[in-house]
């Protein structure tokens, strides 16, 4: 065989991989590589020439000449058989293996020697399981022998959890009923030919948002009762009040009586009630829709005397002072789920526990039959599940059908929903690599990367997630990385939760745990699709990052999701100190994201980074090159409802660099941060403190404003204050239609714009500077309004930030000769009013391409290359499972 230059790479995808020798040189793009191997005479990771000839340049899976050994797994397929057949032999004595698992074992016990890869090769077909595969360190391949898992050239092998049910009678009219095996699991989710379907609801098939007609307290401290602490005046987590005045028109009140299937739970607390049956216990659940999150719980009884139902457990319990950012806060939606009595809607199915075998009914939509159809319920909790495991590649498979369900004492949403499991799961774990999978109609989440760092040793001890398949001894912790995998070219959709999740939240006992070393870091996500998430937990992240650093975020499609499309974030405290750099370096680039929150959800930037608090900021953080629009907060439903905004520096963040991103269409500020950064450690080289640099932008029709900073005070007591700066905004375009008679009001900069020359507070220059920038309003008449900038320049009887628009000095910006924000306020020097001359803005053209050069040293970036680059898979439509109220994209914004 011949053997010549040898390349040391030759992967991945078409037009995107070349070929390159070991010193990163450019040799032949893949294609040029193909034709030249081919012409070789070799054979390519053991296949024949046919396979090889079949092979498209995407699918190139071997670097070099070195040994392989390849496997393969078949429906038709024997465990028993070697494995070493793409098909069963003319005698069917021999072929492929039949399952994934014992596949892996297979690849565990061979003797790797001089091999440098081996290949699992998965034909065409459907791979049931019933529980995860679960890989350990003992599965892992090492950075000379690398374990691939993939498909068949051209074939869309699926890994699924999932049951197909047959065997249903008609019950009469569009009701159709099955008793289900003995072995069927309890599940939540059911998938009608490949939709999602929903469980009866009160009010409809999505749901009437009830509302919570008032907040439960106790009046005295009970020490028995932890669900209602002292902390907020004895405020209940675990328990609402509804209306006792029934009426079917009003959201806040409820019928219990007509339920169906409220079975009071041991150690109920409604004075009377016996436990019902176990299986029973529990059945209803109840979704409440919080600040930023949303808890689903099981109900444990309703006292009918005082008009109060509980649930078997709590949400999320806030510090002192935070009660309105979780519980069930008087006003608030839910949706009441699984009720028998609300079986009356079409497309609607109930799984009856009162009976064993249970018995699944479901109500056809006109023209189905579950019986011709296909009607899966999932049943493996997880598909996969990995810990300690390092390079092994997953490429072109498909997993689907997961068996995520709410525990007992009901899922505690918290950011990242670390309650949650997901689909694939590989903790501790690093050089991983995904490459073209598809995940898709989950009940969890779709795939993390979790550092299991520390086991759960009492109910009060923070510490990873308590579903993590091993933790490190102590000894270990500080070794153990998560890192260096790449998630790319994959799709992600239909998912009960977020679609990929890296790492998880800081807190005061792992936020010590946490260094450089065992955070994660290095990860890669690139070219993927993530649509429709959210499904069941629709607090959900599209890409989530917990605590980690040295990350990219590129390239992506996150869109038609209930809460934030990218976010990375930390929860550590105001106070604690951040163990090593903390959230530093992530780089979020080129990525396209939205119609994002839909209506529904509240404080959620489509793109999103917490990295900093009172005494530490994490520096290196950027933002580039990204397309965010169509951003609806709850407004639309409550009135307490905000926070779809573009770019969000969340809490104490600061350092973060916003350039060449493109924002229109959000229903809350363009550019936000609630607080800016409140660590004063001055960083030279930035010019201006730790400030955020918002550079070189365009920022178009933002409901609330352009730019905003909530309270740059956060941490100033007493009267003395002092502004940290938050914002450098310099050669952006700022394009709008609004002005503060709009509704809601509008402001280019809004927020808490405290800042009364002369006194400890500073001008308002010395927490916002603004320079060279363009503002447009599409009326012309911008240089006209005089109170275009409000600046309180009077404090209030409550200091800054309060009282109303009597404390506040409205500013104006006309061009020369005498602009009065430019010449008493400071700001703006370099900047102009004029039509920045896009070549069409508006719906539904959006085109915000420019027609001439901008005289503010705006430099055009290019429009077109955010989001996914050979995007090969385009995800179908994903049904809404709740109400959703997005503003119209024509007349909205």
């Amino acid at each position: 065989m011949p053997r010549g230059p040898q390349p040391e790479i030759v992967v991945l995808t078409a037009g995107r991989e070349v070929s390159v020798n070991r010193y990163g040189r450019l040799l032949e793009t893949a294609t040029q590589w193909l034709s030249r191997f081919l012409g070789s005479g070799c054979l390519l990771a053991g296949m024949t020439w046919q396979e090889v000839h079949a092979l498209q340049s995407d699918e190139i899976f071997a670097s070099g000449f070195g040994a392989t050994a390849t496997f393969y797994v078949a429906p038709n397929g024997e465990d028993t058989w070697s494995g070493t057949l793409p098909a069963p032999n003319g005698a069917n004595t021999d072929g492929p293996f039949a399952t994934f698992d014992h596949a892996r074992a297979v690849v565990q016990a061979l003797d790797k020697t001089g091999i440098e890869r081996v290949f699992v090769i998965f034909r065409d077909g459907t791979y049931p399981l019933t529980a995860a595969v679960a890989f350990t360190a003992a599965d892992s391949g090492t950075p000379t022998t690398e374990i691939v898992y993939r498909n068949y050239p051209g074939e869309s092998p699926a890994i699924s959890g999932g049951v197909r049910i047959k065997g249903w009678t008609n019950a009469g009219g569009n009701v159709w009923q099955v008793t289900l095996s003995p072995s069927i699991q309890y599940f939540e989710n059911l998938f009608y030919n490949g939709a999602r379907r929903l469980r009866p609801r009160l009010g409809g098939y999505l749901g009437t948002y009830n509302r919570i007609w008032r907040t439960a307290y106790l009046s005295a401290l009970d020490p028995a009762d932890n669900n209602c602490p002292s902390t907020d005046g004895y405020e209940c987590f675990d328990r609402f009040d509804y209306n006792p005045v029934y009426d079917p028109t009003d959201p806040t009140s409820l019928d219990p009586d007509v339920w169906g299937n409220l079975v009071p739970a041991a150690g109920s607390l409604c004075p009377g009630q016996t436990p019902g049956p176990v299986a029973l216990q529990g059945d209803i659940e109840v979704l409440v829709f919080e600040q930023f999150s949303t808890s689903k719980l099981r109900v444990s009884c309703v006292d009918t005397d005082n008009h109060r139902v509980y649930m078997t457990g709590p949400t999320a319990v806030p510090g002192a002072g935070n009660a309105s950012e979780a519980g069930f806060i008087q006003g608030n939606r839910i949706v009441i789920e699984n009720v028998r009595g609300a079986l009356t809607q079409p497309g609607q199915w109930f799984l009856d526990r009162s009976v064993s075998p249970m018995m699944l009914t479901y109500l056809a939509n006109p023209g189905e039959d579950p019986n011709a159809d296909i009607v899966v319920i999932p049943q493996a909790p997880q598909l996969v599940s990995a810990s300690g495991l390092q390079y092994v590649t997953m490429r072109g498979l498909i997993f689907q059908y997961d068996n995520y369900v709410v525990p007992f004492n009901g899922h505690v949403s918290t950011e990242l929903e670390p309650d949650s499991t997901s689909a694939l799961s590989f903790q501790n774990s690093q050089n991983i690599k995904l490459d073209g999978i598809e995940v898709r109609r989950t009940a969890g989440g779709g795939v993390d990367f979790m550092p299991c760092l520390v086991q759960q040793v009492s109910s009060d001890n923070a510490a990873s997630p308590t579903w993590c398949a091993a933790y490190p001894p102590s000894e270990l912790v500080a070794t153990t990385a998560t890192a260096s995998s790449t998630i790319v070219n994959s799709a992600f959709f239909d998912l009960g939760v977020g679609g990929i999740r890296i790492g998880e939240n800081s807190n005061a006992i792992l936020g010590a745990v946490f260094d450089d070393g065992n955070s994660p870091n290095g990860f890669l996500v690139d070219n993927n699709v993530v649509a429709g998430y959210g499904r069941v937990i629709p607090a959900s992240f599209g890409i989530g990052q917990g605590v980690g650093h040295g990350n990219l975020y590129t390239h992506n499609d996150v869109y038609d999701g209930y809460h934030c499309a990218i976010s990375i974030s930390h929860a550590g405290g105001d106070n604690a100190t951040v163990n090593g750099v903390g959230n530093a370096n992530n780089t979020i680039s080129f990525n396209h994201v939205h119609d994002l929150l839909q209506g529904i959800m509240n404080d959620g930037g489509s793109i999103r980074i917490e990295a900093g608090n009172s005494v530490a900021t994490s520096p290196g953080n950027t933002i580039f090159n990204n397309i965010v629009h169509d951003t609806t907060d709850a407004s639309a439903l409550d009135d307490n409802g905000y926070g779809g905004n573009g770019i969000y520096m969340d809490n104490s963040t600061g350092l973060v660099d916003v350039e060449n991103n493109l924002v229109y269409r959000v229903s809350g500020y363009a550019i936000y941060s609630p607080h800016g950064p409140q660590h004063s450690k001055p960083v030279a080289t930035w010019g201006f403190g730790q400030s955020n640099l918002i550079k070189n932008n365009i920022l178009a029709f933002a409901n609330k404003g352009m730019f905003a900073i909530n309270d740059p005070y956060k941490t100033q007591n007493g009267p003395s204050f002092t502004a940290h700066p938050v914002f450098l905004a310099s050669n952006n375009l700022v394009y709008f239609d609004r002005d503060e008679l709009s509704t809601p009001s509008f402001d280019v900069v809004g927020g808490c714009t405290y800042a009364a020359a002369g006194t400890v507070a500073g001008p308002f220059d010395t927490f916002q500077s603004y320079a060279s920038n363009l503002y447009w309003r599409t009326d012309g008449a911008f240089a006209t309004v005089p109170n275009a900038f409000p600046v309180q320049t009077t404090p209030s009887a409550n200091g800054p930030c309060t009282g109303n628009s009597s404390f506040y000095t409205n500013y104006y910006f006309d061009n020369p000769p005498q602009p009065s924000w430019v010449v008493n306020v400071g700001e703006d020097a370099g900047s102009v009013i004029q039509d920045p001359g896009f070549a069409n803005p508006h719906y539904p053209a959006d085109n915000y391409s420019l027609t001439a050069p901008t005289p503010v040293g705006f430099v055009p970036f290019d429009l077109n290359a955010p989001g996914r680059q050979n995007a090969a898979f385009n995800p179908p439509t994903v049904d809404p499972t709740f109400t959703i109220a997005p503003l119209d994209p024509a007349t909205g914004f």
